[in-house]
């Protein structure tokens, strides 16, 4: 089973952690340069669309892709680069965020402090995924659904 049925065989479950919201959004925290590899992996996915808007010619967060899972929900993963420069827009982000991701340890004290506002905790990739690398679509697909799991158990 791909790891984009495996998402929206989660379904039941994410409605059950959230039952009003339209968005299940994964947040992906990490240098630009990983952000921006695992952003191409993830709209290699079959099941992942392009978001409406325009990825931002500045490392600020923005939405990456975003996969219809029915009942009227949408999977949203969202990329935030960490950038010092940006750290005050971060808390924004993280706020809307059912689950955060962290790719690689960019700016970890920053991205910690903002956490810390937003009332979330950042989980490591690896944790979720051992064998994690932001160029396999697979592994993509599987660290976004290893998130999804995480935020509603």
């Amino acid at each position: 089973m791909s790891s984009s049925d495996q998402i929206r065989g989660l379904l039941a479950e994410i409605r059950g952690h959230d039952p009003t919201t339209s968005r299940f959004v994964v947040v992906v925290c990490g240098a630009p340069a990983r952000i921006a590899t695992f952003s191409r992996a993830c709209l290699r996915l079959a099941s992942f669309r392009p978001p409406p808007e325009e990825t931002p010619a500045v490392p600020v967060p923005h939405a990456v892709a975003l996969m219809p899972l029915g009942d009227a929900l949408e999977l949203y993963v969202y990329a935030l680069p960490l950038v010092p420069a940006y750290a005050p827009l971060w808390p924004l982000t993280l706020s809307t965020a059912h689950v955060v991701v962290r790719i690689d340890q960019s700016a970890s004290r920053l991205l910690d402090e903002a956490c810390a506002i937003s009332g979330k905790s950042a989980l490591a990739a690896t944790t979720l995924l051992p064998t994690f690398t932001e160029d396999d679509e697979d592994l993509v697909g599987a660290l976004v659904n290893a998130a999804v799991e995480a935020a509603i158990r």
